[in-house]
């Protein structure tokens, strides 16, 4: 079998695979909706000073909380559907030993990662549209055609980050639970400091300033830069790809050195 096909074949397996177990889509996409749909009904009213503008770093104010909100779980969603859904999955899959069987057929681990990651990019896509195409029916939120492709770079760097950084973290975890645990953990710890539920300024400055070197809080602020007051052109912003680059690097070098591990870490 060709490269491609091995890649298309690996591919079609893992979707059938996530669609049945359903975790993936309720986790990447489901999830990221909801809350975005909920945080905004609560807290973004007038009444609970939702109208306020919300400042973005570096880019200026979202008209109001909703707004601002829009680009947080945009972040969210590529957050929970890379890593916080990716790596209990990943761990799943060899303690229960399919990587070892799938380790004595011809796949290559490249194909296995680029076949993972175009689901989990295609998860992360659907979710990011999903909460754009909410924002604007529910609060009329709208997404300014210039900025689509900025969304389709953060999203394809955000996906890059944490998928990488999934890989990486398998190579400290040994069990399913562990995983659920660790990816859980840093999960909420990153969305609380990053600019999801709240607005950053509301944090100690001590918060702030770690929380931009951090992979989430980047992507959250590329996002949510596209939706501030005046904002015109594409939008990108260097700072933010070299961070979430720089974090895609680091977890890619960590699997260099500690190795992938295709066999069960427990004793079966």
């Amino acid at each position: 079998m060709s490269t491609a096909s091995i890649f298309v074949s690996q591919a079609r397996y893992q979707m059938l695979a996530n669609i049945r177990a359903g975790s993936a889509i309720a986790v990447g996409i489901i999830m990221p909706v909801v809350f975005y749909l909920g945080a905004s009904a609560l807290f973004g009213s007038a009444a609970m000073g939702g109208d306020s503008p919300v400042e973005v770093r570096g880019a200026g104010e979202a008209p109001d909380l909703r707004t601002f909100y829009v680009g947080g779980f945009m972040a969210y969603a590529a957050l929970y559907a890379a890593f916080v859904a990716l790596l209990p999955e990943l761990v799943d899959v060899r303690e229960r030993g399919l990587l070892k069987r799938l380790r004595g057929t011809p796949l290559p681990l490249s194909a296995f990662v680029a076949a993972r990651f175009a689901i989990v990019l295609a998860i992360t896509m659907i979710g990011v549209v999903a909460i754009a195409l909410c924002g604007w029916a529910v609060f009329g939120v709208a997404t300014r055609v210039e900025s689509l492709v900025a969304l389709v770079v953060y999203t394809l760097a955000g996906t890059v980050a944490f998928v990488c950084l999934g890989f990486a973290a398998t190579t400290i975890t040994r069990s399913v639970s562990g995983a659920q645990g660790l990816s859980n953990g840093i999960g909420v710890i990153l969305a609380m400091i990053s600019g999801v539920f709240f607005a950053p300024t509301v944090l100690p400055d001590a918060a702030r300033n770690v929380a931009r070197f951090l992979p989430l809080e980047p992507l959250a602020s590329g996002y949510q830069s596209l939706y501030v007051n005046d904002a015109s052109g594409v939008g990108l912003d260097a700072g933010n790809l070299g961070v979430l680059g720089a974090w895609a690097l680091a977890a890619i070098g960590v699997v260099v050195v500690a190795g992938f591990r295709w066999k069960p870490r427990q004793q079966r």
